[in-house]
């Protein structure tokens, strides 16, 4: 299968690449650091070098593909960004994911939700799961979705720099 993996080489997408690489498909990891592709290469995986927040590249770096695996990732700082509408940032990827979903014809997805994304309200900041997974389930009727809900997690906000 031809599988599109978005988180770059991150906690979950790394693991999940190493995986399918493995078991013989063909997989493609978006990541916006050009840096990066040579590890990407390095586990068999081709890399496809862009941001989220360009619908036109998704479209394009979707077509052909049998299944993507989408997350909103955002940079570890952002969470400490006082003038980033987190809510809007991650509605916006997910209207990107979307318009690429319908543009490039995709027909499976898997999307990494969290926990408490069924609930309009009563789950702080994992409130945008819900508004994202809204916004996917707008997608026509041919598309399969699988939503993924684990725990919340939030190693990323200590990471490094």
């Amino acid at each position: 299968m031809k599988i599109i993996v978005t988180g770059s080489l991150g906690h979950i997408s790394k693991p999940l690449t190493q995986t399918l690489v493995q078991k013989g498909h063909s997989v493609t990891v978006i990541s916006s650091k050009s840096e990066r592709q040579a590890a990407i290469e390095a586990i068999g995986a081709k890399a496809a070098i862009g941001t989220i927040a360009d619908a036109e590249f998704l479209t394009a770096t979707f077509a052909g593909a049998d299944v993507v695996y989408l997350m909103e990732a955002l940079n570890a700082g952002s969470f400490f960004d006082q003038d980033l509408d987190i809510m809007a940032a991650h509605n916006q990827i997910a209207h990107n994911y979307a318009q690429a979903i319908r543009q490039s014809g995709v027909k499976r997805v898997v999307h990494l939700s969290s926990i408490g994304a069924h609930m309009d309200k009563g789950n702080g900041i994992l409130a945008f799961h819900y508004q994202v997974e809204n916004i996917l389930n707008k997608l026509p009727a041919d598309v399969a979705i699988t939503f993924i809900r684990p725990v919340g997690f939030y190693y990323e906000l200590l990471s490094a720099k």
